[in-house]
C-alpha cells in the first residue's frame, strides 16, 4: 500500500501524536510557568520510551521504564501507565528544577492522565484501520488464488494454437489459405490472452489514493471477464445485463473490483452444475446498482446478516472474510449491500452506490 494512502487513512484516524502531545505541554509549561517539557512513550513492552514532544531545550539519554531520567534537575517525574497497558513518562521543569506544589502536581497528574488516554484511543483507532487493511489484503490474495488455476488454463489454450501455428508455418507457408485462416486465429487467441492479463492486472492494481468518477458497467465487465474461465469450469453460465444509461459514479475503483470479485465468485460457487448467475446494473432515485444473482440454494432468513460477519462461511473452504470486506468496502464509498431470496430460488445480492458528485461527473464527460 502506497504511503499516501496509508498517510490518509492515519489522518482519518486521529490527529498526529506530536501535534497532539505538543499541544499537552505548551499548555502544561505556560500553566504552571515551566521551562523545559517532554513527554515519553513506551511504543512496545520492554522497548526505550520514545519523546514523543518537548517544549525547550531537553537532552535526554535513552530512557526505560524505572529508570531515573537524566537531563535535569526535573521539577516532576511523572509515570503514567494507560487503561491498555500504556506506559509513558512527563518530565517537567521550573528555573531551577524547583519542586511543584502538591496542588500543581494533581493538576499534571490529571491532565497526563487524560493526554495518554487520548492518545491510546488514537492508537486503537489506528490499529483498527490496520487490521481492516489487512484483513481486505487477505481477501484479495484468496480470491487471487482461486482465478490462478482458471486463468492459466485459458492462457495454455491460446499458447497451444500460437505454438501450432509457429511450428507448420515453414512448411505451410506457400499455402495461402493457411496463412489467412491460422494468422487470423494466432491474432485472436493473443488479443485474448492480452485482454484477460490486463483485466488481471486492472484488479490486482494497488487502489488510488482517492474516489475517481468510474463507470460501474466497465468495472462488472472487467471482473465478468476474469471470472468466465471459473464459471465455465463450474458448469456454470455467466451473464450480464447492465443499463447503458448508468451514469459515472465516485468510487475506488480498485475496492469496488474487490466487492464485484467477492460477490460474484460466491455466487458461481453457490451454484450447482447447469446453474446461472446475472450481474445486472440499474439506477433507482438515489444510487446506482449492481444486482448479483444466482440459480443456488439461497440462504434461510435467519443466516442472511450472518453471511457479512467476520469469518462466518457457509462454504467448507470459505475463509469468511469476502463478504465481511465487501460491506466495509461499500459502507465507507456511503452505500450499502443487502441480500434476499431470488424469485425461483437462489439469492440475489444488491450492491447500492450513492449517486454523489454529479457535477463532478458531468465535468469529467465533458472533458
Amino acid at each position: 500500500m502506497g504511503r499516501g494512502r496509508r498517510g490518509s487513512r492515519r489522518a482519518a484516524a486521529g490527529r498526529d501524536p506530536a501535534t497532539f502531545a505538543g499541544a499537552f505541554l505548551r499548555l502544561l509549561v505556560r500553566a504552571l510557568d515551566a521551562e523545559r517539557a517532554v513527554l515519553l512513550l513506551e511504543e512496545r513492552l520492554g522497548e526505550p520510551l520514545v519523546r514523543v514532544a518537548s517544549v525547550g531545550s531537553v537532552d535526554l539519554p535513552v530512557i526505560r521504564r524505572g529508570d531515573v531520567p537524566g537531563g535535569g534537575p526535573w521539577s516532576i517525574v511523572l509515570p503514567l501507565e494507560g487503561e491498555r497497558g500504556t506506559n509513558a513518562l512527563v518530565l517537567l521543569a521550573r528555573a531551577g528544577g524547583a519542586p511543584l506544589p502538591p496542588a500543581d502536581r494533581v493538576f499534571v497528574e490529571r491532565l497526563g492522565d487524560a493526554c495518554l488516554q487520548l492518545l491510546e484511543h488514537r492508537r486503537v483507532a489506528e490499529d483498527l484501520v490496520d487490521s481492516r487493511e489487512l484483513l481486505a489484503r487477505a481477501d484479495r490474495l484468496a480470491a487471487l488464488g482461486t482465478l490462478a488455476a482458471s486463468i492459466a488454463h485459458e492462457i495454455r489454450n491460446p499458447l497451444v494454437s500460437v505454438r501450432t501455428f509457429i511450428q507448420l508455418l515453414p512448411e505451410r507457408l506457400a499455402d495461402e489459405e493457411f496463412r489467412t485462416t491460422f494468422r487470423a486465429l494466432a491474432l485472436g487467441e493473443v488479443e485474448r490472452i492480452t485482454s484477460l492479463i490486463t483485466d488481471l492486472l486492472a484488479f490486482t492494481r494497488p487502489a488510488p489514493a482517492q474516489l475517481e468518477p468510474a463507470d460501474l458497467n466497465e468495472l462488472v465487465g472487467q471482473i465478468v471477464r476474469l471470472l468466465d474461465a471459473e464459471a465455465r469450469r463450474s458448469d456454470v453460465e455467466l451473464a450480464t445485463e447492465t443499463d447503458p444509461a448508468l451514469p459515472l459514479v465516485a468510487v475506488d475503483d480498485a475496492q469496488v473490483k474487490q466487492v464485484l470479485m467477492n460477490v460474484i465468485l460466491n455466487a458461481i460457487q453457490a451454484c450447482p452444475a447447469h446453474g446461472h448467475v446475472t450481474v445486472a446494473t440499474r439506477r433507482d432515485r438515489t444510487s446506482c446498482v449492481v444486482t448479483v444473482a444466482d440459480s443456488g440454494p439461497g440462504i434461510p432468513p435467519e443466516q442472511c446478516e450472518r453471511v457479512f460477519e467476520p469469518f462466518y462461511s457457509t462454504k467448507e473452504a470459505g475463509s469468511g472474510l469476502g463478504l465481511f470486506v465487501a460491506r466495509q468496502i461499500v459502507t465507507e464509498h456511503g452505500g450499502e449491500i443487502t441480500i434476499a431470496p431470488r424469485p425461483g430460488g437462489g439469492a440475489v445480492f444488491s450492491i447500492h452506490f450513492p449517486m454523489r458528485a454529479r457535477a463532478r461527473d458531468a465535468d469529467a464527460s465533458a472533458g
